[in-house]
């Protein structure tokens, strides 16, 4: 996967619970992370430098030569040490990725290759610019493919095979350990909403904050502000500019109930997620052809005890209305008085946080999801 070492992302947090989860159940796990150093192998009080990359410091690097300098790492630690799996999220491949895979293949690895979004749309809706980029990642790919042991994929059914490899759908999984658990604002004047992930146009936060511009409550023909707002939207993202720009909140006249924290990680977002009272999943995911999926942050929802809205299909939730709030996965108007007397609801409500990560210990940890994978390609647990 990508996984830079200097610096925070939003993925680390799925990449550090699926490494949790399985030195959970007894197995040794390590990583291969960047940093301006180079590629490093990380993990059980290991940290070995693999590959010296030169051109870390150029614009785009991470996107594009990091690929490179990630397969001649892992061909290297090949070399160092026997991995009985390797687990790689789908990523763009380049010239030496087939015989990366062969040296770890060689060492008796099996190979998993997660898609997290299935069907994928990998340069579908891309520039005329990008598109050889893709079609030689399609070729390139292809001759891997034989080596791969499982695809796990999240999204549609799969019915057992990808492209003649065998294949097993998996639900995304979450750390539960690792977040607070949410304390509901009792008798709070505002109603905090909480949109947590890429500011992409995708994310459908637009909608949210048109229906903030449309909304009027108290008097008729008034808007609720001030110590009474019914609806502050914070925004806590990579891409804020972004969406700020494009949506210009200050021009609708919500500019004081949409804040933009752009990306928090750790403490910094806790202390954000605690003052609000409803998370907000992906409310735009049509625009991309998306109706079924299973989202992260929705998970992260799930183990804080934040009762959220959403709106693409996701078969993993539970069917309780006091922890979800299904909208419509379309353009149609969302109507904020039923998100605010949603949220009044969660705000009075003390027993729902607790019952929620109950659940995602159930039903979301990765540990659960992950020997799922391990079972299937006939690893099993040491014993303990």
């Amino acid at each position: 996967m990508r996984y830079p070492l200097e610096k925070d992302d939003n993925l680390k947090i799925k990449f550090d619970g699926q490494m949790a989860a399985v030195r959970a159940m007894g197995h040794e796990a390590r990583l291969i992370g960047w940093d301006h150093e180079g590629l490093w192998l990380v993990g059980e009080g290991e940290h070995t430098l693999l590959h010296r990359a030169r051109l870390t410091g150029l614009p785009g690097y991470e996107k594009t030569l990091l690929y490179v300098d990630l397969m001649a790492a892992l061909k290297k630690a090949a070399a160092l040490r026997r991995f009985d799996l390797v687990y790689m999220r789908f990523l763009p491949v380049f010239h030496n990725a087939p015989g990366a895979l062969a040296a770890v293949k060689a060492g008796g690895a099996r190979l998993v290759v997660e898609h997290p979004t299935y069907p994928f749309e990998n340069g579908k809706r891309s520039s005329l610019l990008r598109m050889p980029v893709f079609a030689y990642n399609a070729h390139v790919f292809r001759r891997l493919e034989p080596m791969i042991d499982l695809y796990t994929l999240i999204g549609d059914p799969c019915e057992g095979t990808l492209n003649g490899r065998p294949a097993m759908n998996i639900l995304n999984g979450v750390d539960v350990s690792r977040l607070p658990l949410h304390v509901p604002r009792r008798g709070a004047k505002d109603i905090g909403l909480l949109a947590l992930a890429s500011m992409s146009v995708w994310q459908g936060y637009d909608r949210l904050i048109e229906a903030l511009a449309r909304y009027r409550g108290g008097e008729p023909g008034t808007v609720l502000r001030a110590s009474a707002k019914e609806g502050l939207l914070v925004a806590c993202g990579e891409g804020a500019l972004e969406i700020l720009e494009m949506q210009a909140p200050q021009e609708r006249g919500v500019a004081d109930r949409v804040i933009f924290h752009g990306e928090l990680h750790g403490e910094a977002l806790d202390r954000v997620a605690a003052r609000c009272d409803i998370g907000v999943g992906g409310l735009g995911l049509h625009r991309k052809g998306q109706y079924r999926s299973m989202t992260l942050k929705l998970r992260e929802y799930m183990a804080r005890g934040l009762p959220f809205v959403y709106a693409v299909d996701d078969p993993s939730l539970p069917e309780d209305p006091a922890v979800c709030l299904r909208l419509a996965n379309d353009e149609s108007p969302i109507d904020l008085a039923e998100l605010a007397a949603f949220a009044r609801r969660a705000q009075a409500d003390e027993e729902t946080p607790a019952r929620m990560r109950a659940y995602a210990e159930s039903h979301m940890s990765w540990q659960g999801v992950l020997a799922q994978v391990l079972e299937r390609v006939g690893i099993e647990c040491p014993e303990r």
